[in-house]
């Protein structure tokens, strides 16, 4: 009886698990509206050229700062990533968003102890409303993209760190 019963155990469970198993086909990817601008055209494509223009936009702000935004309270500012968002159904630039860290130390004379005030600065670039995606990276692979105008605007990369980090 035992045997029986094992028997038809191990015949039925795996039938009824497979049964239970549908193989479905997955649901279309539903299409994204805004994606990181390392993902445009497709995934990863944008990722040199992005790369690219943070790393030349870096250097810039490495030339300028010791005489502009490194002397207030945060004097050892350092910029931690550029971000940017692309409309896909339009192929331009929705936002970009450039953060800097900067921190400021002290010691207590009289007890030693080290205090520090830090802070990060998410500076939001002015860019003109559907700048293309291509024309912004013209802007980026120029001499100076830090300094040059944004597409379709009158504002440069500069001008916006300068309204966010004074």
């Amino acid at each position: 009886m035992l045997r029986k019963t094992l028997a038809v155990a191990l015949l039925v469970l795996p039938a009824a698990a497979f049964a239970q198993t549908a193989v479905t086909a997955p649901a279309p990817a539903a299409t994204t509206r805004y994606v990181d601008a390392i993902h445009w055209p497709t995934q990863e494509a944008g990722m040199d050229r992005f790369f690219g223009a943070e790393v030349k936009l870096a250097a810039g702000f490495d030339k300028v700062c010791g005489d502009t935004f490194c002397e207030g309270e945060y004097a050892n500012l350092h910029p931690m990533e550029l971000r940017c968002s692309v409309d896909t159904t339009k192929g331009t630039v929705k936002q970009c968003l450039w953060s800097f860290s900067g921190s400021s130390s002290s010691v207590n004379k009289k007890t030693g102890a080290v205090s520090t005030m830090a802070k990060v600065f998410k500076c939001k670039l002015m860019l003109a409303k559907d700048t293309p995606v291509d024309a912004f990276y013209e802007v980026m692979d120029g001499e100076d993209p830090l300094n040059a105008k944004l597409p379709m605007g009158r504002h440069s990369v500069y001008d916006s760190l300068n309204n966010c980090l004074y």
